[in-house]
Order: structure tokens, then sequence, then C-alpha cells
């Protein structure tokens, strides 16, 4: 296979000097700028505030001349563009140059140019036509002062020039044309009192939706600092992240990437790793309810992909910021820093960061069982944990077309929780009371590489890259229990330590053709996991601990994915048909050494998936959407081995060799309209549903993993951002669904919804303020009952020294209202759980920026290890 695509690139269309070729038709602004940079000597330079991912245009399949297809394209959005050089085009706003919309460029042409009084030239100055303060067309001047307008000029008629810069004194005159002398030197004197107020600022809408996807635009808006990754994504539309880190679209799990890497980690490490995931780091963050076939097929939810930041300055850029954030009486803090630095062909970048959190939790279990014994604990939980991470990457281009990435990544964590618990246990002769610790202690690290190169075959964006990854995890875990009661038979001391090991390597290869109207992309990769995990249980006696072999258990399981992908796309005119097929093969083999116990697998599953988007209008604004995917969710390393971790007295944790992968099939229907309303509604049917059950054994509460037949999910969605008021914008989500499912016979229904608000206020020559409020009504998951959750959280953020830092003041959960509490069935026990997190907290955050040298592109390096690396457990 890889042999034919490397056939294919002998295909080429090379693009003629001067035009643009459209194979097919285009609806995206920044697809376009891309097409222009791709086929023509030109470097398109702009600001992603000026041009965004939400930009929609029309532009039919054929050959189109540059600056007529950019006449077609920018005016609609009040942009335009310069020449600056014969290598250099500038998209600007017209807005932003505090300038209309031009008329339509006919005429006769005047020119003049703009300097300061220092004789220097004046380069992004505005300049307008006004005739009668009538505005007819306007301008900026490149970078040598020089500057162009043209209009049917009527001679013995008298026009106005204004030209206004930043920081200069604006200056207007009169003219009778064809006198335009004045015009050949205009000079601005700065203006030092404008100079020190004047602060320019760019924002984003923080959340845009798109055609397959919901985008949260984390840098320039007011989401960019005082976060951290797991709480973005607690304010991101459709998102359930549980008060344990559990991330859920629509109910069902998710694969989480972080530039195009999928964190291949277990739920609860990925949740520590993203609560040290600074806001500042993050440029956005893509939701994709129903991925194409070029993603892996893990995640029956979809996907959640964060993209940091890249830098822009060709140079040296750096970003410093720091956190502090009280959480009851227990202090958080963090601090990092960011660099990119790039010299002729070389670009090397990096980021680091540290933080340390100290946080208490109350928590009560309440146990009751059908002879009317009970078990009552209140739980008070010490939480010290501490983090730090490194990456560093740099990326040469050896060649114009041809470039070679290698990246590091360095994660360490020390994870201390103590556990102080009061028990009574209750039966009808006597109250048996104690108190029990629990010492939890985590040491784990995390080390990966990536080489990656790339090859670009055309000017059209034809390519092929290749990537080879390794990941080395390991994870150090102890737990020490220790209970005492006033009946000392009952006194237990043992502790676990779960030690495991980790290591991944992965080779993959993409390739990107296009053909005509046609886009065809095709890929392969191969990924092989080795992991070694032990329960180590240990009873203290006589003085010593001794090891209890029959509570021990080592577990060796390796597995290799082999996988592969097509896909086909078209578009005709306002019609677009995307049908991709995806194959993964998985071969097992888990080896439980002390149990005896061994199993193989190996299967091959397919994922097809087709996409149909009519667009209602030739901006693309208004659209209909069909698709149908089909996903899996493959069990965790850690929840294959079979072992028995007991946890407490009356609580543990067992192992399940016998899962199975859960599969998932969704059909989906949509349509938005204008002004960014958008309205889904969608069936899902999963089988092999994998669900945490939990069940009495001998008055011990047993929690496992295991597979439940086929469940089914009816649900809609709507989207509606309404901006109230020039200075007041919010965006409104609400997801609802229907869920039904059989667990031992026994028949679950319910109707779950969650609604949120988001609302930003920006205050004149103040700052920002913002209030996200949530409420998730109650839901159920395998047997149990999990009661409904709310919070408000209110901020204000502050920029200073001319844009380079911000300031924000956060408070969590205003109301303190966000519990958790559930209550879980079975025919041998009742279980009522409660817990209360410090959730009301008050953040102070501050970032700084500052940058030496030329706007570039930066780049970023693809991981081909993804998948892998979010099942990765203890």
């Amino acid at each position: 296979m890889l042999v034919l695509l490397l056939l294919l690139s002998g295909y080429r269309l090379a693009a003629q000097s001067g035009t643009i070729r459209i194979n097919h038709e285009q609806r995206s602004l920044v697809d376009v700028l891309e097409i222009i940079a791709r086929q023509s000597r030109y470097h398109v330079v702009y600001s992603n505030d000026v041009v965004t991912d939400s930009m929609a245009v029309s532009v039919a399949a054929g050959e189109y001349a540059i600056d007529e297809l950019l006449q077609n394209v920018l005016p609609g959005h009040d942009l335009f563009y310069r020449e600056l050089s014969d290598k250099t085009l500038v998209v600007s706003s017209l807005k932003l140059h505090g300038i209309q919309q031009p008329a339509e460029a006919k005429g006769i042409r005047i020119r003049g140019h703009v300097r300061d009084s220092a004789d220097h030239p004046l380069a992004f100055a505005s300049v307008g036509l006004y005739a009668a303060d009538r505005f007819l067309t306007g301008s900026t001047t490149d970078r040598q002062g020089h500057f162009s307008l043209r209009h049917a000029f009527d001679a013995g008629q008298s026009y106005t020039v204004k030209v206004t810069s930043i920081g200069f004194q604006s200056v207007a005159f009169a003219f009778v044309y064809p006198d335009t002398a004045q015009l050949a030197a205009i000079t601005l004197k700065r203006d030092n009192r404008l100079l020190a107020e004047v602060q320019v600022q760019a924002k984003r809408p923080p959340i845009e939706r798109r055609a397959d996807r919901f985008i949260v635009n984390v840098e320039g808006s007011v989401l960019e600092i005082g976060s951290n990754g797991l709480e973005i994504l607690q304010k991101s539309p459709g998102l359930w992240v549980d008060p344990n880190g559990n991330i859920s679209l629509r109910g069902q799990s998710v694969m989480v990437m972080i530039n195009d890497v999928v964190q291949r980690m277990s739920s609860a490490d990925l949740a520590e790793y993203l609560r040290t995931l600074r806001s500042e780091d993050i440029a956005k963050i893509e939701i994709l309810p129903n991925p194409p076939a070029e993603f892996e097929a893990e995640g029956s939810g979809g996907i959640v992909h964060i993209v940091l930041k890249r830098g822009r300055d060709e140079g040296f850029t750096s970003t410093l910021n720091t956190q502090y954030r009280q959480q009851v009486d227990r202090p958080a803090y963090n601090m990092g820093a960011t660099f990119n630095y790039k010299i002729r062909s070389l670009y090397v970048f990096g980021t680091g960061g540290y933080g340390k959190d100290r946080s208490s939790y109350i928590a009560t279990n309440d146990i009751r069982y059908p002879d009317q014994h009970a078990y009552n604990s209140f739980t008070n939980r010490e939480n010290n944990n501490t983090q730090a991470m490194l990456r560093l990457g740099a990326i040469y281009e050896f060649r114009a077309n041809q470039s070679i990435g290698l990246q590091t990544n360095l994660n360490r964590g020390k994870l201390l929780q103590q556990f102080d618990t009061d028990i009574a246990l209750i039966d009808p002769q006597r109250v048996t009371e104690g108190s029990a610790t629990s010492d939890w202690t985590r040491t784990p690290g995390l080390n990966s590489a990536t080489l990656n190169y790339s090859w670009k075959i055309d000017s059209l964006g034809s390519g092929l890259k290749v990537l080879a990854d390794y990941l080395d995890s390991e994870n150090p875990n102890t737990n020490e229990f220790h209970s005492r009661y006033t009946y000392p038979e009952r006194d237990a001391v043992f502790r676990n330590a779960t030690p495991s090991t980790t290591r991944l390597y992965s080779v993959q290869t993409d390739y990107n053709q296009w053909l005509d109207a046609i886009q065809l992309k095709a890929g392969l990769k191969f990924t092989n996991t080795d992991r070694d995990n032990e329960v180590i249980h240990e009873q203290f006696e006589s003085g010593q601990w001794l090891l209890d072999p029959g509570r021990s258990n080592r577990f060796r399981y390796q597995e290799q994915l082999l996988m592969g992908y097509a896909s086909l796309e078209r578009q005709f005119k306002r019609f677009s048909a995307q049908v991709g097929l995806r194959a993964e093969q998985t071969i097992m083999d888990g080896n439980s050494v002390s149990a005896d116990i061994r199993f193989r697998r190996s299967y091959v599953n397919l994922f097809p998936s087709v996409f149909l988007l009519h667009r209602l209008d030739s901006a693309g604004k208004k659209s209909l959407v069909l698709n149908y995917t089909r996903r899996l969710s493959r069990p965790s390393f850690a929840t294959l081995n079979p072992y028995r971790l007991q946890f407490y007295d009356f609580l543990a944790q067992i192992g399940n060799p016998d899962l199975l992968p859960e599969y998932t099939d969704r059909v989906e229907a949509g349509i938005t309209l204008a002004g960014g309303l958008s309205w889904d509604v969608y069936y899902a049917t999963t089988s092999n549903t994998m669900a945490q059950y939990a069940e009495t054994v001998d008055k011990m509460i047993e929690y496992q993993i295991r597979n439940f037949g086929s469940s089914h999910r009816i649900g809609t969605s709507v989207y509606l951002p309404v901006n109230v008021r020039p200075w007041w914008s919010t965006t409104n989500n609400l997801n609802l669904y229907y869920l039904r499912y059989q667990i031992a016979e026994a028949d679950y229904r319910n109707t779950s919804f969650n609604i949120s608000t988001y609302q930003v206020f920006t205050i004149k020559n103040i700052g920002d303020a913002d209030v996200f409020a949530f409420y998730r009504s109650p839901y159920l998951t395998a047997n149990s009952d999990m009661a409904d959750y709310c919070s408000v959280d209110i901020g204000f953020s502050k920029r200073l020294w001319n844009n380079q830092a911000r300031l924000r003041l956060n408070v969590t959960d205003v109301f303190n209202t966000a519990r958790e509490r559930e209550v879980t069935q079975d025919p041998g026990a009742t279980v009522y759980f409660y817990q209360k997190r410090p959730t009301r907290t008050v953040g102070l955050s501050f970032s700084y920026t500052f940058t030496s040298g030329k706007t570039f592109s930066n780049r970023k390096i693809e991981q081909s290890a993804e998948e892998e690396q979010k099942r990765i457990g203890n």
C-alpha cells in the first residue's frame, strides 16, 4: 500500500505563475489563503484575531488571478490586503484601521507617501479619501510608506485625505483634483499622550460552531489566563467533566489529543496532567463528536483536541506566567515559561512548568445490608501534589519542501494523599467503633520522543508524513492502611504496592493527494505496547512486613495494533460528501504470572464513516449536515489485569481479563442557521457496553468494570450564541439525551440533560468580566444513581503594559453548591456516598510576554503514538 501511495505522488498539478487553481469549492477563508501561499511566491501574513477559523466563503472550482480571488473573498468580512513587497501579502481589517468598506475599485489611481517627523517611512498608516465628509475609498501604507487610492475623480472637485496611525497625530487636508502634489510627502508627528493611552484589544468569541466541530478559542479570549486545562474543558460545550476528572461527551468517553498526539494514560493520570496544563499555553480546543477516518477509532463519544499556542516571532519570543489560588485554607500555585526561537532554517521551541496543590476533602460512606447490619464512615482527605513538566523540540527545514523534527516530553509527579477515617460498624447486638488511616503515595514519570519527517509533494497540499514514536512510563504506587477498633480482633495493618511500567513504540505514515476536484487520504500505522504491572500485598505481623502470595499478582501484557485508512472527499457546488473506511487489527497477549492465567486474542474491526453537507446560502453560514460513524473504546491496560486490590476493610477493586471493547454506531443530523444557532439530533447504539459495577460479596463492596450487552441513546443538542449589546455577549448550550440499558436482567432508563451559559462583559477602559453557570441533572452510570451538580464561576481580567501583560482574578463555585452524591444499589447492599471538595476558590493570575524578531508561522511536531497513552494506568 505504501508503494501505491508513493506512485500516486507522481501525479502533480503545477501552479501557474500569477494564477491560483481551486480544485474544489472552498468554504473556509483560512483554507483559501493557505492555497494562495502554497501556489504562489507570496507569504500571506495575517493575525489569527483578524482572520478566524469561522470565516466562511464560497469559491467555485477554477483558475483565478490572485487579486481577483482576494477581491472576491475579503470584502465580505471587512478585510483588505496590501502587497508589501514582491514576496509578502498582508491581510488586515478595515474595522481595526478605522475605515469603512470601500467601494469597488475603479477609475483613476493617485499615489502618495507617508513618513514620520524623523523622515522615516511610516508603514500601516490608514489613508481615507472623502468628499464633503462622505467616505469614498481607503488604503494603508506599505513597508516603505507608499500608498495608492483609486477613484473616479472629477476635475475641479474638492477632496479631503485623512491619514491616521496609532501613536501619531492625525492629519487631514483638502485638495482640488488634479492637484495632488500634497500627497507626495505627508508627515505625521508623534502624539506622546495618545501613545501612552492607546491599547489595541482584538477579542475573539470564546466559543465558535463549525459544521463538524465546536471550537473553544482560549487564546485572545477571557479564557486565556487563570485556568488549567481541565477547567477549560469544563466550560466547553457538550463536555461533562465529573469531579474525578473523567471526561465525557454526550455521556460517552472521549479520546483526548494534544497537538495531534493522543494522550495514552489512564483517566486519573490524564486528569492530573490536564490540571498542570496552563490556559496560557492553549490556543484552542476542538470538540469533534463524529471524527473522520484519519483519526483513530478509539473514543466512543468522539475526540477532544487541545491545540497549544504557536510562536509567531522570528528571533526570540517568551511568555512567563504564575498563578496563586486559595482553596478554603489550603494554597495552590503554579508557574511556567514558554519560548520559541528561529534562525534561518532551524526552529527551536520549549515549555516548562511546575505546580504545587494542597487541598482537603471530606466524604461519608453509608453501607446498609438487608440483615440490618451497616457500615458508616467519615473521611478527611489531605492532598499534597507536586507536578513538573518539560517539553523541548526542534525542526530543521533542509529543503523548501522537506523538514525533519524531534520533540521530547518529560513529566514528573509526586502525589501524596492521606485519608483519616472514623468508622462505626452496626449490627443488631452492638456498635463497634474504629478509626483508619491510609497513606497513598504515587511518583509517576513519563518520557517520550517523536521523530517527524514531512515532504510536501506539490504546491496544492499533497504530501507524505512519516512519524516514529517511543514512550516510556513508570508509575510507582504504594498505599499503606491501618485500622483500629474497640474490638482488637478486627484491627488490620496492610499495604499494597502497585508499580507499573509501560513501553510503547509506533510508526505511522500518512499520505494526502489532490486529484483534480477530489481529495484522497490514506495511511498506515503500527503500535506495539509492553506493560509490566504488579500487585504486592503485604500484612504487618510480628513487627515485620510479610508477603501475602494469595493477594499478590504480576501481570505481563503485550499488544499490537495494525491500522490503515482511506478516505475520499468531493464537493459539488453547495453539496459536499466524504466517505472513509478505517481498519484496525488488535493482537493481545496477557499473562498473569502469579495466578498462571494467560489469554490471547486477535480481532479485526472495520470503521466506516460518511459525512454529507449541504450549504443553504453562498456564504456557508446556513447548512444541513448528516453523518454516520462507528467507533470503539478499548479497556485500559490496568483493568485487564486479573487482580484483587483491597483499599479499606469493606472496599476492593477487581480486574477483569474477559473485558471486550465496546462499539458505538452513531447517526446524526443537524442544521445551522444565521447568527450561529445550531440544532443537532442523534441516535447511538453501543454493544458490549463497559461500566463499573458494584457488587456485595461477604459484606465487601467489590468494584469491577464489566461488559453489559447493549445500550441505546437518543439525544439532541442546541447551541445559541447571542450578542445582547456591543459590550455583552453570551454563548448558551443545552444537551439532552434518553438512555436505556440492561444489567443483570434489570432494565435501566434515564433522561438526563446539562445546560450552560457563558456571559462576557467588556467594560470600556477597565477590563473584561465573565460569568459561567453550569447545571447537570441526575444521571445513571451502571447501577449507581448520580445526583445533580451545579456551579457558578465569575472572573475579571485586565490587560496591562500595551497588552504585554494580563492580570486575572477569578472565583469558582461562588455559591459553594458543587458536591457529589451517589446511591449504588445491589441485592446485597445499598451504598450512600457523599463527598465535598474545595470547589469554592479564589485565584489571582499574571502573565507577561516579551518578543524580539519578525513575524513568522510556527510549526508543530505531530506524534504517532496516540491512543495507547490514554490507556496507561496503574
